[in-house]
């Protein structure tokens, strides 16, 4: 069984990334230079890692597609800093 919790505001997004499990991460929609895309972020023992994709729409579904960056953080708050840099507002993300 797959848990998804809708995030609906940035503060939403650190309050989680906060207290991330090893094995969950946060899926959120963004923008990565004037393209549109999915950005995941996961923890690791070292920090955080993030992950952003292009997007395919397929049968009206929104799919990752081509990787676009892949970037590691020591810490929350340089997490933080670039994540406010690439989520399209308003806010549409998930914990999972």
């Amino acid at each position: 069984m797959i848990y998804e919790k809708r995030l609906d505001s940035f503060a939403d997004i650190v309050k989680e990334l906060s207290i991330l499990d090893l094995d969950a991460g946060i899926r959120a929609v963004g923008k990565y230079k004037a393209k549109k895309c999915f950005v995941f972020v996961t923890r690791s023992p070292k920090g955080f890692t993030s992950l952003l994709y292009s997007i395919k729409t397929s049968k009206k579904e929104a799919l990752p597609d081509k990787r676009l960056l892949a970037k590691e953080f020591p810490d929350l708050s340089t997490t933080e800093g670039f994540l406010a840099q690439v989520i399209a507002k308003p806010v549409k993300a998930s914990a999972y």
